[in-house]
């Protein structure tokens, strides 16, 4: 099953992608409702990374 929307949240402030990603990650972990409160929900039609380029990362 293919998803048919996300979320996007962001800490306030410039952080490395790794500490955004440990932030998001305890984010939902520990409140996923409020993370989910402030969160901006994204369609999945929009423009996609393309197969190859997934699979090089």
């Amino acid at each position: 099953m293919e998803p048919k929307i996300g979320w996007c949240f962001l800490p306030d402030r410039d952080l490395a992608i790794g500490d955004v990603m440990l932030a998001q990650k305890i984010a939902l972990e520990t409140d996923e409702a409020a993370v989910l409160a402030i969160a901006k929900p994204f369609s999945r039609s929009l423009p996609s990374v393309p197969q190859a380029a997934r699979r090089a990362h």
